[in-house]
């Protein structure tokens, strides 16, 4: 077999090592980031509507958004997931003749990878980009974020299909489980492959942090969700006309 030279390697082959520490980086800066970020916003559904209403107005207000957005959020997402699924796809797992932890962690952190990116294609369609397919009503600039959500959540109709309220719940926990998981996991080989952590009992340590925060994100996210599944439906100006109208004076 021919051995191949620099010059018959194509730009990923030539640029592997860069691009395999760019995707462990992107991970946790900026997605990590943003992760905590949107946690932290959804938290405030705890404090009723108007203190997360005005939580999201206070981004939707920043200067710059979309740009911040498109270099902060979108590009590097896209990075990270399309190069997660190429090297996932060129993987060869073997969790079943060798069920070790690393080999479970290794099929868990491509298998939430997976689950996290189809998740994320929803969740952005579903709110972000919802005027593009009609998946429900524009939630950028809109006066009531809080109970956009909550439908979302709630009672989703895409195309005008009710979706029963514990299949989109169901759906969010299983999406939230797997990008808690995938970061926190992340957490522990970007330590490793960035030469933080060398010995086995310092990989021990962080893996056992990278968990614990793991497991911290995905109880607050799912404390976020009971609050929006919680919360009563805002009443809509025109029926609390109609109802006063027809309450007797």
């Amino acid at each position: 077999m021919a051995t191949r030279t620099p010059d018959t390697l194509n730009l990923e082959e030539r640029h592997r090592f860069l691009l395999r520490k760019l995707h462990s980086l992107s991970g946790i800066v900026p997605i990590g980031v943003f992760l905590f970020e949107h946690l932290l916003t959804n938290s405030m559904a705890f404090q009723g509507a108007d203190k997360f209403n005005d939580a999201v107005h206070g981004i939707h207000d920043l200067p710059y958004l979309f740009a911040l957005e498109f270099f902060g959020i979108f590009l590097p997402l896209a990075f990270h997931a399309l190069y997660g699924i190429k090297i996932a796809m060129t993987a060869e797992p073997n969790v079943r003749a060798y069920p070790y932890m690393d080999n479970r962690r290794y099929f868990f952190q491509r298998l939430t990878g997976y689950i996290a990116f189809l998740f994320l294609i929803v969740h952005l369609l579903k709110f972000r980009f919802a005027h593009w397919i009609g998946w429900g009503p524009e939630f950028i600039g809109s006066d009531d974020p809080f109970e956009i959500t909550r439908r979302g959540l709630t009672e989703w109709e895409p195309w005008g299909i009710a979706v029963p309220a514990f299949v989109t719940m169901t759906f969010y926990v299983i999406g939230l489980w797997a990008a808690c998981y995938h970061f926190a996991n992340g957490i522990w080989s970007f330590c490793i492959s960035w030469g933080i952590t060398v010995g086995e009992k310092a990989q021990k340590r962080v893996g056992m942090a990278a968990a614990a925060i793991g497991i911290l994100f995905f109880v607050w996210g799912g404390l976020s969700l009971w609050a929006f599944a919680k919360a009563p439906k805002a009443v809509d100006s025109q029926e609390q006309n109609k109802t006063m109208i027809a309450e007797p004076t």
